[in-house]
């Protein structure tokens, strides 16, 4: 594996020496203003028709994916794009990334249930989690879905380019603020109230920072990202209907609480300006 280059904090991602600052049109001067621009207005340019349509989608899912696209051709042409595409690629890293990713968000989701019954809140029981097939199938197609349509634009694109200007932490933070404000649709115009908006904001910084922390510990692989996301709302899509009413909401504050915790311990172990933890892998590449 390639060593991680460095910048203000942490320039993982399209080499810097190619990269679109380095560039004189005006897209590469304001790459991270256009691409967040792009990607606000192609995924909220379904929102209109809810009024029509209270039933569909507020959101298109896939506007960060082809603001990365655009930006980066605009930018710095088909090299720009090649460099934020292999990230994709970018598998060979230790298998303990792979445990954190895939396994972690489900440990969460058992723990917060349970902090949630122990405080007195009801649950169902339905036993929809009990069906590893489905449970496999709504993983996969979220890592799709959601984990390769948002984190390609939002790790693979914005956090490397916001990180040679800031340092991790206060990028994943800002990156956290601009990707809650990003799902304002969904918290809006959602008729089922699936994500309460103050815990919701506060559990996308959490969020922010745990993926920032994964992406620079496996020098920007995009895979690794993809499949945390993924089972990060997978895991929460089956455990979250246990719980109703007044369940439903101290269920989403103890999620919420646990992902603060491990987000403050990300910080201190790994460290405010680079957010890296290194664990070598021998023999490994891109």
């Amino acid at each position: 594996m390639s060593e991680p280059r460095t910048g203000r904090g942490q320039g993982i991602g399209p080499d810097p020496g190619t990269s679109s600052s380095e560039q004189g049109n005006w897209a590469a001067r304001h790459d991270l203003l256009l691409y967040f621009t792009l990607a606000y207005l192609l995924s909220w340019a379904l929102w209109p028709l809810v009024i029509l349509n209270p039933t569909s989608s507020p959101l298109v899912p896939f506007g960060p994916l082809i603001a990365a696209v655009i930006v980066s051709l605009l930018a710095g042409g088909p090299k720009e794009l090649w460099a934020l595409l292999r990230q994709l690629t970018r598998w060979r890293v230790h298998p303990i990334w792979y445990l954190i990713a895939l396994v972690g968000p489900f440990v969460m989701a058992v723990i917060a249930a349970a902090l949630a019954v122990v405080t007195g809140a009801p649950m169902r029981r339905s036993g929809a989690y009990t069906d590893v097939g489905a449970v496999g199938f709504t993983l996969l197609s979220t890592m799709v879905i959601v984990g390769l349509f948002e984190e390609v634009g939002w790790r693979g694109f914005a956090l490397p380019r916001m990180q040679r200007r800031l340092d991790a932490i206060w990028a994943a933070l800002l990156l956290g603020v601009i990707w809650a404000l990003w799902h304002l649709p969904e918290l809006i115009s959602d008729p089922t109230r699936q994500r309460p908006p103050l815990q919701f904001v506060v559990w996308t910084l959490a969020l922010s920072v745990i993926l920032s922390w994964l992406y620079n510990s496996t020098n920007g692989s995009l895979l690794i990202v993809i499949i945390c996301h993924g089972a990060i709302d997978t895991a929460g899509r089956y455990m979250l209907p246990e719980f109703s009413n007044q369940g439903y909401q101290v269920v989403w504050w103890c999620m919420v609480g646990l992902y603060v915790v491990i987000a403050i311990i990300v910080v201190f172990v790994a460290g405010p300006k680079r957010l890296e933890t290194r664990i070598p892998r021998s023999n490994a590449r891109d």
